[in-house]
C-alpha cells in the first residue's frame, strides 16, 4: 500500500511518500521517501490490532538516519494517520 502525506513544520511543508515493504503478524516496515529524507520504520501496529490493545504504536527506525527526533515523531504520528484512514477506506471497499 502507497501513499502520500505533507508533513508541516514551520514556514517549510514537505510531502512525504510512504509504502508498506513488510508486513507479519507482529511488524510492519513502511519506507519513507521525499526530499532529502529516506528512511525505514518498523511497528507493532498488526501485534496490537490482533491482540487488541488499544496502547500506543512502537516505532522503530531500521533504515537512514534522522538527526531531530521531533520530526521523526511527527512523521509517525502522520504515518498513523494515513494508515487508518488507508485502511478504513480498505474496509469500506471490501464491505
Amino acid at each position: 500500500m502507497k501513499w502520500e502525506f505533507v508533513l508541516t513544520g514551520g514556514l517549510i511543508s514537505v510531502t512525504l511518500k510512504a509504502e508498506i515493504i513488510y508486513t507479519s503478524y507482529q511488524i510492519e516496515e513502511i519506507k519513507v521517501t521525499g526530499d532529502g529524507i529516506s528512511i525505514i520504520l518498523q511497528s507493532n501496529r498488526p501485534l496490537l490490532v490482533a491482540i487488541e490493545r488499544n496502547i500506543p504504536i512502537t516505532w522503530k527506525l531500521i533504515g537512514g538516519t534522522m538527526k531531530d527526533t521531533t520530526v521523526l515523531s511527527r512523521i509517525t504520528a502522520e504515518l498513523e494517520r494515513g494508515l487508518i484512514t488507508k485502511l478504513d477506506a480498505t474496509i469500506k471497499k471490501t464491505a
